[in-house]
């Protein structure tokens, strides 16, 4: 009875120093920490242009390890969008929600291929993101 009364209390107090552990480590680079979307479509777009300009640099000089930062970023901020587009119609927020998932996948592969330090590929995966932010663009006329 004692042992088992003893194995209980070691656990608790196992489990709970694991979970104060884990609660208390910060955020390891800046994508991993939440990111700020801005009030206003307008302003989210700035933001955008600011983090696709900043992906480009860093393929550009083959900083590839960078590449998630960014991607997931801009993924953070189009998923921000919608409902901060109050002046587009229906079907424009419509367009432009069906549209979040590709931007979602395309983040994804960016890491990967970035991670992997493969360059071409991060390359295709840029410009199949900024194939999907120019359809997406389309629907918000102060932002072309």
């Amino acid at each position: 009875m004692k042992n088992a009364t003893l194995r209980a209390i070691g656990l608790a107090t196992f489990m709970g120093m694991a979970l104060t552990t884990q609660a208390a480590v910060p955020p390891a680079t800046a994508a991993e920490a939440a990111t700020v979307i801005p009030a206003t479509s307008v302003e989210i777009w700035k933001a955008i242009d600011t983090h696709l300009g900043e992906l480009r640099a860093d393929i550009a000089k083959g900083a590839l390890k960078n590449v998630h930062t960014h991607a997931f970023v801009v993924r953070d901020l189009v998923r921000g969008l919608p409902t901060r587009s109050s002046g587009l119609s229906a079907d424009a927020i419509a367009n432009v929600t069906a549209q979040v998932p590709f931007v979602d996948t395309l983040a994804e592969r960016l890491d990967q291929t970035g991670d992997a330090n493969d360059k071409a590929g991060t390359e295709a995966n840029l410009a199949k993101l900024e194939k999907v932010l120019k359809t997406i663009r389309a629907n918000y006329p102060a932002a072309k």
